[in-house]
């Protein structure tokens, strides 16, 4: 279906004519377009937030994002939010109204941050707004303003696309958490460490995460082998899951039920969940909607990379750790070599948050405002 839009948008609409960025006149307002339901690749997107706002001091941003995923696009230096539902995508005349409300706004420039979404692509070309930007894709002119040459890690793929605005751009994601919610984090984790712990300011641990998406998860016996090596080494865990892993959830439980090191925390919205995971030592992951999430939190990472095509994903920090394929042996070595000392602690970015404008949410129909870790 989409190849066939993508076709008569082609037919229809002439291909844009080359701008460049000095050249744009009258940017008063801005649309990101990133409507997808990965959190990962929601968090990959930020940096551009904030290229365009030093580019465009004056100039209102929004944001075409999901229901899932705006939440990680809070205390951003975003204007409005539009929102996409999967009801939505699910029910046409929706999108078609959603459409209609992104036409009215009169937009002077349209962003579209993923080369490689369809549907991006297609929410850029049929809003109207006077000029688009984008990464170019094979030899046809597809935007006023194309970032040019490939990139081979996905964090290269932003910087690359902000390079026509002529300002610096962060080569990883963004997360600005509130002060309240570090509280809450902070509360959160007393209560999981101190189930084993006698010291109630003694709240540093190991974060691992069960959890991936399809062919990037390890399987149940491979966690099971890490919760039994970080036992023995008596070092301080706790167990998250994914939305998607529900299914492992009795099995761990029961490991832990004897555990005088580790917890299992319960889904929290992912806000919270990040509270909590700022507070981590390293997080061990496999690629996943967290490892970019401890990247926005310059939380080190050692991550559990299993296919080739990760390794465009993977944080690549100095304090950062990537194991391929690797056995429970290779894990637990990573984990103490970070507790030792022996890998460079995370920087803390401090980021104001004083001078965001104010920011509105649009919902679509029937989205959902809860979230799970």
């Amino acid at each position: 279906m989409k190849r066939y839009l993508l076709v008569g948008i082609r037919y229809i609409l002439k291909a844009p004519a080359p701008e460049t960025i000095d050249s744009l006149v009258g940017i008063e307002k801005i649309l990101i377009i990133r409507p997808n339901f990965r959190l990962g690749n929601a968090l990959i997107s930020t940096p551009i937030i904030d290229a365009l706002r030093e580019r465009f001091p004056s100039a209102r941003i929004d944001y075409l994002a999901t229901n899932k995923t705006w939440p990680l696009l809070q205390q951003r230096p975003v204007n409005h939010f539009h929102l996409l539902s999967r009801a939505a995508i699910l029910r046409p005349w929706q999108c078609v109204a959603l459409l209609r409300r992104l036409r009215a706004q009169r937009y002077d420039l349209a962003v579209q941050v993923s080369g490689g979404s369809t549907t991006g692509f297609i929410v850029t070309r049929l809003i109207g707004a006077r000029y688009s930007m984008g990464s170019r894709k094979g030899h046809q002119r597809w935007y006023n303003i194309e970032a040019e040459g490939k990139s081979s890690h996905a964090y290269d793929a932003i910087v690359n696309l902000t390079r026509p605005l002529g300002v610096a751009c962060r080569n990883r994601p963004l997360l600005q958490l509130t002060e309240q919610e570090r509280d809450q984090g902070m509360t959160k984790i007393r209560q999981l460490v101190g189930l084993h712990s006698n010291q109630p300011s003694d709240t540093g641990f190991i974060a691992i995460f069960v959890g991936g998406h399809q062919n990037k998860r390890w399987p149940l016996a491979f966690w099971l082998m890490l919760i039994d090596a970080m036992e023995a080494r008596k070092i301080r865990y706790v167990v998250f899951l994914g939305p998607e892993e529900f299914r492992l959830l009795a099995p761990i439980e029961q490991r832990l039920m004897p555990s005088l090191y580790g917890s299992l925390c319960p889904p929290l919205t992912i806000r919270h969940f990040a509270a909590v995971l700022e507070r981590a030592r390293v997080l061990v992951t496999p690629d996943s909607g967290p490892m970019h999430l401890a990247a926005a939190l310059d939380v080190a990472t050692i991550s559990l990379v299993r296919q080739k095509k990760s390794l465009a994903f993977v944080p690549r920090e100095p304090y950062d750790t990537l194991l391929w394929r690797p056995e429970i042996s290779t894990v637990v070595e990573a984990i103490c070599g970070n507790l030792d000392g022996q890998v460079t602690t995370a920087p803390v970015h401090a980021i104001s948050v004083t001078n965001y404008p104010k920011q509105r949410v649009t919902p679509q129909p029937s989205a959902a405002p809860t979230y799970s870790s």
